[in-house]
């Protein structure tokens, strides 16, 4: 008996590089595969479009959501009766209110060029919102950003990328960007994989998007979500399941989708589908445009608990400062959410208080932060 009816559907659709019609057609094909926008957007819907906007960066640089994408995804909403709104939140550290970052990674011009508003939540009067975060496993409380809750439908348009933190980053991670600075640094400061990819979920379960498009064109491996290389994919995903595109993404890279915890995690609440056998792939076959991306090295090492216990100290992965990189900016000692890091002149580490979270390295413009493996960690990665 064929049940591929009920299962999730997520698009795969091949697009080479960023000009723009082959971008638009390569996403309405995607959407047009998982049944068009019918039953997402309404006429007069307020629909957020939530890029990935990490840090003022030119977009060749496949740190942000490409413009291209976006213009095409604005093209589609406002064919649907939508009015689309472009926003994110930046890294902590470049949230301001002169929206630099919006006009650096050329989604501003997009946005004007289309008649479209556009805006980082930070930049909004009582741009977040003190809200209840109903069966919260970490996280109880958040400040959700105005926009989001107000809107009637949320698009995440991710970054295909790897990450130090989470190991992979995409439709449900890109949500985390639509939470204030307290928020971000409250969850950085649970540390631990398990624990910093919960508390993502439970800013996901309230802010849960009706769909997502992915820029896989261009995405980035190895110490992303920033630092890593731009490693060329040429896909375009779409669903409306956001933690099934996650699956599906995660695993053309390389990843088995059940060890990225915040999919994991979120199919396990309910709020998606991570189960590849309960996925249907439209367009491409997964393993026809299957790539190894290079990970991250903070990816956690796969050893039993016993010896780790034993080699702990051995097995560090932990942020290192390159002078010869550094500027002494000092943006890495702003942006840690434990102060950890002092200036004297160059960055230096308190490793006692240090929790690993590689925000430093995050939000370093220069790449200085470096992320370090021991010998034996990289021995056993």
């Amino acid at each position: 008996m064929n049940t591929s009816k009920t299962k999730t559907a997520v698009a795969v659709t091949r697009c080479p590089d960023y000009d723009d019609e082959r971008i638009r057609a390569a996403v309405r094909k995607a959407i047009g595969l998982i049944g068009g926008l019918a039953d997402v957007i309404k006429p007069g819907d307020k629909v957020l479009l939530k890029a990935n906007m990490l840090a003022p960066s030119d977009p060749e640089a496949a740190v942000t959501t490409h413009p291209a994408i976006v213009r095409a995804v604005i093209g589609a909403v406002k064919d649907a009766g939508g009015i689309p709104v472009v926003a994110d939140s930046p890294g902590y550290f470049y949230a301001g209110g002169k929206c630099r970052a919006l006009t650096m990674c050329g989604l501003k011009e997009v946005a004007d060029e289309l008649e479209v508003e556009s805006t980082q939540f930070e930049a909004m009067e009582n741009g977040f919102v003190k809200t209840d975060v109903p069966g919260g496993v970490y996280l109880n409380r958040i400040y959700a950003a105005r926009l989001a809750l107000e809107a009637d439908v949320i698009i995440t348009l991710p970054k295909l990328k790897t990450h130090a933190s989470t190991w992979y980053t995409g439709a449900v991670k890109n949500m985390f960007g639509a939470v204030a600075t307290k928020t971000r640094k409250q969850a950085h400061k649970l540390a631990t994989y398990e624990r910093f990819s919960g508390s993502v979920v439970d800013i996901y379960s309230v802010l849960k998007p009706g769909l997502a498009i992915m820029d896989a064109v261009v995405g980035m491996e190895g110490e992303g979500p920033r630092h890593g290389k731009p490693r060329k994919a040429g896909l375009i995903l779409a669903s409306k399941d956001p933690v099934a595109l996650d699956a599906v993404a995660s695993k053309i890279i390389g990843f088995d989708p059940m060890e990225i915890a915040t999919t994991r995690d979120a199919s396990t609440r309910g709020l998606g589908n991570g189960n590849l056998d309960d996925i249907d792939v439209l367009g491409e076959r997964i393993a026809d445009v299957a790539l190894d991306f290079d990970k991250p090295s903070g990816k956690r090492i796969n050893i039993p608990p016993f010896i780790m216990k034993i080699a702990a100290n051995f097995l560090k992965v932990e942020p290192l400062c390159v002078e010869e990189v550094c500027d002494k900016c000092s943006i890495c000692a702003k942006s840690c959410p434990v102060d950890a890091i002092a200036m004297s002149p160059y960055p230096a580490i308190d490793r006692k208080v240090c929790i690993e979270c590689y925000c430093c390295n995050e939000m370093c413009p220069t790449g200085a932060m470096e992320i370090r493996k021991s010998w034996l960690a990289k021995r056993f990665g």
